[in-house]
Formats: structure tokens, C-alpha cells, sequence
């Protein structure tokens, strides 16, 4: 094995390459200059290569500028060893170096081979700038959508207070009036001052919800909520009214925090929980509380999904958007007590002020589940049947106390 080694560096028996070229310097100029300037090159590039993947990691992958890299340092050495043969005859080191390149460039070969679905993938410099422009628009809209939010919030802040100060000043006249007169007043008229009090205490309720409502959405203070402890701690302080209805609140064992603010993730699910109790004729009314990483409702696909499931009255499916409006009430008075029909809309606001969706299936008669989601939706829909099961009357749940 020694004697093969020493007889491939023996450079002794050997002569020169440019003995084949008769020493001709047209040739020997012509070869060797084209090898040192192609190794010169070749030397060069990789430490481009290295400085481009220190200033902008993000551009160029680490593992494939270093690849390159090595690739092209090894071509660079099998050039600078066909020159140095020109009158050097160390053809057993030259061997050598064409295999350490022959190596380094069938391992290139089978990792690009490997990585081309991920180039492909990456998108061109013509989707990079609409993509960057479609950000830019998105920012713009939100900023213009939160200084119009300011806008409303101030509004609703100003309106409010220009409006209930009229509205106290009607009840206030008119419980002077009964005060003062209603002993020379007839029923009839004493009744119809109690309706105007009744009408403008009404009023100032709508305002204040109003202005609640203009005020949702806009937090900042996000932390990482326990949805178990928030629906533990509605369910606990709901417990007489339930325990009132013959009424139980079931949840998911373990269900998910969320990235939101707590007081808004309460407001969604205590309207929530209280809908599907207060609009309910059974005789055990019953709350479902689960999860699920993706829903398809009404043909679309949300993800990270919290499913809030009653058996109550139901929805007519025509009136499944209306249910969200704000002071929009499907049922009167008479039927299930009294409401401003802003806590649908609460919901909606609060979700969908931080990119997430809202939506709800139900049957008139057989009960609702509404899908809510706090994370950022992707906008493309998917087809009902490529998603995963919906969830039945069967939802997997254990009860809590209320």
C-alpha cells in the first residue's frame, strides 16, 4: 500500500505536461493562463458567497452558501493543480484533487437535485414586490381603519354624552310632573308618564351600550388567557340562573389559551354562553363548550376554532347574519325577557378586531353552534367536504359547577 502511494507521488518517472505542449509558449501561456485566471475566479466567489450569507441570512441559506462554497473552492483547486503540472509532474496529487472534486460535486449535484421542489417554491422577484405592496395596502388599511375607529370611538364618547343629557332632562320632567301633579292626574296619565320614564331610561341603556360598543377592539394589552378558567369563571358566577333553569354549562377538559385581552375573550364567551341559555324552551338547557384546530362553516375553513353549541330555539338560516347586527333582536320581549340585541354584535366586533372570524350553523327549533376564532383566517375557503367532521350533539365535554 506504501509502495502504491509513494509510486503515485513520485513525481521521478514522470514528465512534465508541458513536455506535450513542445514547451510552446503560445500553449503553455494558452493553458496555464486560462487555468490560473478560471482558479483566480473560483477562489473568489466563495468568499462572496460567505460575506452575502453573514450580511443577509435571511437571502441566502447557510447550508447551501456553504455548499457552493466548498464546491467551487474544490473546481478552483483542480485548476491551480493542472497548471502546477505544466512543469510539476505530480499527477498523483492532481488525481487526488480531481477526486476531492469529483466528490464535493456529485454531493452538490444530489443536494440540489434534492432542494429543487424548495426553489421552486420560493417565490420570484416579481411576487416578492406584490406581495410587499400587498403588505404595504394592508397596513395602510389598518391604520385607516383604526384612526376611523378613533374617529367613531370620540363620536360615539361626544354623542352619548350630548344625548343622554336631553334624555335625563325628559325623565327627570317627567317624574317632576308625577311628583308634583300626579295626585290631580288620572291613571291613564300617570301611566303614560311611567311609559316615558320607562322609554327614556331604555334610551340611556342604548347609548351606554353604544358607546361600549365603539370602545371594543381596541386593546392592546394581549396576554395569554386560560379560556378553561374564563368559562369556569363565568359558569360560576351564572350558577343561581342556572341552577334556576335546570341548566347545565359543559366543557372541553383542557381547552386552549388564546393571545388575547381576558376582559374581551369574557365578553365573547359570557354573551355567548348566556344566548344559548336565555333563548332556550327546553327543559334542560344545555351549553357545549369544545375546540378544534380547523371547522368548515358555511363553507369556509377556520382554524383554531372555540365551537359554543345550545340546544335552544335556533336560528332561521336567512337571519344568520342579522343575528350580529347591532340592536338587531330576532325575538320580543314578551318571549324571553328583555335585551338591547348588542351582544352578538359584541362578539363579532371584539373577534374580528384582531383578524379573527365568527360564524354560526343552527336549525330552527334543534339549537345553535357558534365558531369563534381569535386567530389571524387565512381568506381562501375550502370546499365542506375536504374538511373535518363537524361536531355532533355528542361534543366531548365534562360539566362544571354552575
Amino acid at each position: 500500500m506504501l509502495n502504491l502511494l509513494r509510486s503515485l507521488f513520485d513525481s521521478a518517472q514522470f514528465v512534465p505536461h508541458g513536455v506535450c505542449l513542445l514547451w510552446r509558449p503560445d500553449l503553455i501561456i494558452l493553458h496555464g493562463g486560462s487555468d490560473f485566471l478560471i482558479a483566480a475566479a473560483y477562489l473568489t466567489i466563495p468568499f462572496v458567497i460567505l460575506r452575502a450569507m453573514r450580511r443577509r441570512p435571511d437571502l441566502v441559506d447557510a447550508r447551501v452558501g456553504r455548499m457552493f462554497a466548498a464546491f467551487i473552492t474544490a473546481c478552483a483547486l483542480s485548476h491551480l493543480s493542472a497548471l502546477a503540472t505544466l512543469w510539476v509532474p505530480a499527477y498523483g496529487i492532481q488525481g487526488f484533487v480531481k477526486l476531492l472534486t469529483a466528490i464535493v460535486s456529485a454531493y452538490t449535484a444530489f443536494q440540489l437535485v434534492r432542494l429543487l421542489p424548495v426553489f421552486l417554491q420560493m417565490p420570484s422577484r416579481e411576487e416578492m414586490i406584490r406581495k410587499d405592496a400587498e403588505l404595504l395596502l394592508r397596513q395602510r388599511e389598518m391604520e385607516a381603519a383604526r384612526a376611523s375607529q378613533e374617529k367613531m370611538s370620540e363620536f360615539a364618547y361626544i354623542a352619548s354624552h350630548d344625548l343622554k343629557a336631553p334624555v335625563r332632562g325628559i325623565l327627570n320632567q317627567a317624574r317632576f310632573l308625577k311628583e308634583d301633579h300626579g295626585t290631580a292626574l288620572p291613571d291613564e296619565a300617570r301611566t303614560r308618564i311611567d311609559r316615558i320614564a320607562e322609554l327614556c331610561e331604555q334610551v340611556e341603556g342604548l347609548i351606554s351600550t353604544l358607546l361600549r360598543y365603539a370602545k371594543l377592539g381596541q386593546s392592546q394589552a394581549h396576554e395569554r388567557v386560560d379560556v378553561t378558567r374564563v368559562v369556569t369563571d363565568i359558569a360560576d358566577s351564572v350558577r343561581e340562573y342556572v341552577d334556576e333553569r335546570g341548566a347545565r354549562i359543559v366543557t372541553d377538559p383542557d381547552l386552549p389559551a388564546v393571545e388575547a385581552d381576558p376582559a374581551e375573550v369574557e365578553i365573547v364567551f359570557r354573551n355567548l354562553i348566556l344566548n344559548g341559555l336565555k333563548y332556550n324552551v327546553s327543559d334542560h338547557p344545555e351549553v357545549r363548550i369544545g375546540y378544534r384546530d380547523t371547522a368548515i362553516v358555511n363553507g369556509r375553513q377556520l382554524r383554531q376554532v372555540y365551537a359554543v353549541r345550545d340546544n335552544g330555539v335556533g336560528i332561521d338560516p336567512d337571519l344568520r347574519g342579522a343575528v350580529f347586527r347591532m340592536f338587531k333582536r330576532l325575538h320580543h320581549d314578551e318571549a324571553f325577557g328583555a335585551g338591547t340585541g348588542a351582544g352578538l354584535a359584541f362578539v363579532k366586533k371584539v373577534v374580528e378586531a384582531g383578524g379573527g372570524a365568527v360564524d354560526v350553523e343552527s336549525t330552527p327549533g334543534e339549537g345553535s353552534v357558534f365558531y369563534v376564532s381569535f386567530a389571524r383566517q387565512a381568506d381562501a375557503a375550502a370546499a365542506a367536504n375536504t374538511g373535518p367532521e363537524r361536531p355532533d350533539n355528542g361534543l366531548p365535554g365534562t360539566a362544571q359547577p354552575a
